[in-house]
């Protein structure tokens, strides 16, 4: 896909100094740092501008800008936090689960948000109808919502939405295919799968966040899910390749429009 010229929306500067959410740039100054402690970093999402999207920039190259990294790491792609966004939730300590774990039902889906680390794969039936909110996971051995189209019968996904707003790591594979009621898929500090991602045909789907991923093992395929903007899309794609990432992509699809500018909304690409 073509390179994205991104902006950040949710704020604005005069030069000199960075709110929540600016692009910081040197005035005559200087750029303070952008919005340490901002509600919700820009590429790392999370609470309290956490893990990797925290801060300014910290690559403006007046000698008098102060790093925007101070407080939250480099930043993926530099952007500051959101004022005006909601913060993600916090994480609190849970237990460890050992082995797969299937989620059916509602009492499920309650029951997984005691655990922090999953070391087996996350499996979401076809006729689960629900939410699969789990802000306390950090760690996964990987996760599968599916429907089938084998035999000729489509059967489809019934999950609305899957929120894993602390997830930092997907030791598998992360797989969503025929999921035609979700509506978003949360997973803004997810910074490494394992092995293969695989977003694929999701007609509903119109918020992705993948604010902070960097790496993936096997190949990414984030494809026919109609109602995603492009430009958000583009942006996943610029991060990989930014981060050095070589393996097979096929990450295309998604609303197209034109006249418009790539924005970094509340850790959203947006077309604006």
């Amino acid at each position: 896909m073509a390179a994205v010229s991104l902006l950040v929306a949710c704020g604005s500067g005069d030069g000199n100094s960075a709110s929540a959410g600016d692009t910081v740039t040197g005035g005559s100054g200087g750029a303070t740092s952008g919005a340490s402690h901002g509600p919700s970093g820009g590429l790392g999402g999370g609470g309290d501008g956490g893990g990797a999207g925290e801060g300014g920039s910290g690559g403006d190259s007046d000698p008098g800008a102060t790093s925007g990294a101070s407080a939250g790491g480099a930043g993926g792609a530099g952007e500051g936090g959101a004022g005006d966004c909601e913060s993600g939730p916090e994480a609190l300590e849970g237990s460890v689960h050992q082995g797969d774990l299937l989620i059916a039902s509602d009492a499920d889906a309650l029951a997984a948000r005691a655990y922090s680390t999953i070391n087996g794969t996350i499996s979401v039936s076809p006729d689960f109808a629900g939410t699969l909110d789990l802000p306390s996971l950090l760690d996964v051995g990987g996760i599968r919502a599916e429907g089938s189209a084998s035999s000729g019968e489509l059967v489809t996904a019934q999950i609305k939405a899957i929120r894993m707003p602390n997830l930092v790591r997907v030791r598998g594979t992360l797989w969503i295919y025929l999921a035609f009621e979700l509506l978003e898929a949360d997973f803004r500090k997810i910074e490494a799968v394992d092995e293969r991602l695989w977003i694929h045909r999701n007609t509903e789907l119109a918020a992705l966040r993948l604010d902070a991923l960097r790496s993936v093992g096997e190949d990414v395929q984030i494809t026919d899910n109609f109602k995603l903007q492009a430009c958000a899309l583009e942006m996943i794609e610029a991060n990989l390749r930014a981060a050095g990432t070589t393996t097979s992509m096929n990450i295309s699809g998604g609303v197209q429009e034109t006249g418009c500018e790539c924005r970094l909304v509340c850790g959203q690409g947006l077309c604006l």
